[in-house]
């Protein structure tokens, strides 16, 4: 087992750690660009002469940052070839120029359809109203390296200069002038924190990770201690790395920019009512892409000059006096609802592997009482334990002499090793200690039992009462005589006088006897009538008797064998039992080779009174961690010890109970919160909705308690 667990932790780390480079690596990769819509095989590869006057003119379009606006400056920066730049697109298009009224001479932008693409300076006056180019992907717009017969590999470059842009004076047709389009660019923003948390992950991926660090903890918990380190310290980086990435704050790098636009809204696209998945309302020539519960506001603008702040991809944050997805986020919080629900699943997924797998009494009650304080403790009376103010947690060593317990009822799964005692429990007091067992009845089945074997064995008789030359006679005709018949029967009913005791034995005496029944025999007996009387058998006869008189007695042993074994559980009142959680034995007594019910039934009587003598009264010695105490109705104090544990062991308990509080904080806390967010969730659009309502409709009657739910 400890194998497959192994080999299920190494997999499993090697799993997550893949998981996280692909994530990192992900997440560091630079965004790819936006699909063409407009190309469709075939392609051709970038030729090495291109490539090369390619990254010759980003070289030198670096070093001249001047010319670029400020929104532009970000944009340009990213065209780094990447390795989908080896494919040149061919198409035919007609090319869209638009400007944003600005002072700035050089605030151009040009279109294929939708898609924006880089066209490098001075080829404007090449464009025709169908245009031959080719194109290919950079990280992030498409760049043009041949507008009709002009490639970037007959483009004049200087190393150290562009040429400086004018504005261009071609009037195609298919070029659309800044100056028709009344939008100003009033300033270029970065988004608020408030705007930030809208597009930010809602966490879910960290949750996940920080469940499999969970379970990490708890897979290292049941591995060797090298293995346990290193799986802990792996699952604290993972953590932590989740916490940070989901409650950090962005730094000034970290946030988009926003522009932040003048100009009079109208329905009416830059690429028509055909594209069903852009919006229909354009400022300029720029198509605007709102929040969809912001449709039924947008028209209050339309044809008026307004205020629109938006990002790079045309999404809207604000627009006029009222609709502002900042203040939405100020005044109406997000409701992240589905990193909880992921951690309290997960949390109750690791906590029942951790109650089913480890045993969390020990370590429950050992961190609890190291979190209060322990002491060491050393005893060896009675009288000094008394005076002991004894505590869960405190490590105990008891040396003394006491008696070993008789359990009520024996656990079907330990083996007890002195049976009918179990040494791994102590009674230590100052009474006396108990006498050996004793029964009545006992001395009487043995009693019939020396008289049968005397009779049928001879041989081993010393005291015969025959005469020397008749029993040797009698031997050598194969018969056996009993001697003492009367012996026999008396003794038969001194331990068998009830009516349905030894029916079979009493039957064989009586046909012996040649009696009526039982009780005649038995009058015979007593009024002496059957002295002097010998009974001739056969062997065969002689086994048969000899056979009753044994599963007679062994009734009779085994029922009292066990009924002295009960009685020795009833110690004096008063006292301490001393016990081992583990089940180990306090005492250092030579073990018996077979245990005692696996005894002959005569044996098992002798064998009771031998562990008696040696476990009544015996030296003991108990050393260990104290995890139970309480006093039981006779007014003994029981004692719970559990061996010491090693540092590492301390370390997997307060391990354990650490974190089955972790996981039990963190289930009962996010199931709340998920619970609660997943409602205020739902009220979230509807409160945000009546707000509008307000702003838009003053006349409407003030809605109570809007805000209040959040």
């Amino acid at each position: 087992m400890s194998t497959i667990i192994i080999i299920l932790a190494v997999v499993l780390t090697c799993s997550i750690l893949a998981g996280i480079g692909f994530w990192y690596a992900m997440r560091r990769r630079p965004p790819l660009a936006k699909p063409l819509p407009f190309i469709s095989p075939p392609c051709r590869k970038l030729s090495e002469r291109e490539r090369k006057a390619v990254e010759q003119y980003l070289a030198a379009l670096e070093k001249q940052p001047r010319i670029l606006s400020p929104g532009e400056t970000r944009r340009h920066e990213k065209l780094v070839l990447t390795a989908q730049s080896n494919n040149v697109y061919p198409v035919t298009r007609a090319i869209t120029r638009y400007g944003l009224s600005t002072d700035d001479p050089h605030k151009w932008r040009y279109y294929l359809d939708e898609v924006e693409v880089h066209l490098p300076p001075l080829w404007e006056q090449y464009i025709t109203d169908e245009n031959y180019v080719e194109l290919i992907r950079t990280q992030s717009i498409p760049l043009i390296i041949s507008l009709n017969g002009h490639s970037l590999v007959d483009y004049a470059i200087d190393q150290q200069s562009l040429p400086n842009l004018i504005r261009p004076s071609s009037t195609n047709a298919s070029i659309r002038k800044a100056e028709s389009e009344n939008v100003e660019l009033v300033r270029v923003r970065k988004e608020t924190l408030e705007e930030y948390r809208l597009s930010r992950p809602d966490g879910t991926r960290e949750a996940v990770i920080i469940s499999f660090a969970l379970l990490l903890f708890f897979i290292g918990l049941l591995l060797p201690a090298s293995l346990m380190i290193w799986l802990s310290v792996l699952a604290g980086m993972m953590i932590v790395a989740s916490l940070w990435l989901m409650y950090r704050v962005p730094g000034e790098n970290g946030l988009r920019e926003i522009h932040c636009l003048r100009g009079a809204p109208k329905r009416w696209g830059l690429f028509g009512e055909s594209n069903q998945e852009q919006s229909n309302i354009t400022l300029g020539i720029i198509d605007l892409a709102y929040p969809a519960h912001w449709q039924p506001y947008v028209a209050h603008d339309l044809g008026q000059v307004t205020d629109v702040d938006i990002y790079l991809n045309r999404q809207v944050v604000r627009q006029g006096r009222f609709l502002s997805l900042q203040d939405e986020v100020r005044n109406f919080p997000l409701q992240r609802w589905r990193k909880n629900v992921v951690l309290a699943v997960g949390s109750l997924i690791v906590l029942a592997l951790l109650i089913t797998w480890i045993p969390l009494s020990m370590p429950i009650k050992l961190s609890l009482a190291w979190a209060k304080g322990t002491e060491s403790l050393d005893v060896n009376s009675v009288n000094q334990l008394s005076r002991e103010d004894l505590k869960v947690g405190d490590s105990l060593k008891v040396t003394g002499t006491g008696m070993c317990a008789v359990p009520d009822n024996y656990q079907s799964n330990r083996t007890y090793t002195y049976m009918p005692f179990d040494c791994s429990q102590i009674y230590w007091n100052n009474a006396t200690p108990l006498p050996l067992p004793h029964s009545d009845i006992i001395e009487k089945a043995s009693a019939l039992l020396d008289t049968t074997t005397r009779q049928l064995h001879p041989e081993t008789n010393t005291d015969p009462k025959l005469n020397p030359q008749l029993a040797s006679a009698i031997q050598k005709s194969g018969m056996i005589l009993l001697d003492d018949f009367s012996d026999l029967v008396l003794k038969t009913q001194a331990l068998c006088n009830q009516a349905q005791d030894c029916m079979r034995l009493k039957n064989a005496l009586v046909n012996l006897g040649n009696a009526k029944d039982w009780d005649t025999l038995v009058s015979r007996a007593d009024s002496g009538q059957l002295n002097g009387m010998n009974v001739l058998l056969r062997p065969v006869s002689a086994e048969a008797l000899e056979n009753l008189v044994h599963t007679a007695t062994s009734t009779f042993f085994f029922r009292e064998t066990r009924r002295a074994a009960e009685n020795l559980n009833s110690p004096p009142p008063g006292g301490f039992v001393i016990a081992s959680d583990e089940g180990h034995q306090l005492v250092n007594q030579p073990q018996p080779a077979v245990p005692l019910f696996d005894l002959d039934a005569g044996s098992q009587w002798q064998e009771l009174q031998r562990l008696s003598s040696l476990l009544l009264h015996t030296p003991f010695s108990a050393t260990g961690i104290i995890t139970g105490i309480y006093t039981d109705a006779n007014g003994t104090r029981h004692i719970a010890l559990h061996n010491e544990p090693d540092a590492m062991a301390k370390w997997r308990y307060l391990g354990a109970a650490l974190l089955l509080i972790v996981l039990l904080t963190c289930a009962i806390t996010n199931g709340l919160l998920a619970l609660r967010r997943i409602h205020l969730n739902r009220q979230r659009m509807l409160a945000i909705q009546q707000y509008y309502d307000k702003c838009f409709n003053p006349s409407l009657n003030t809605i109570q308690g809007v805000r209040s739910i959040f």
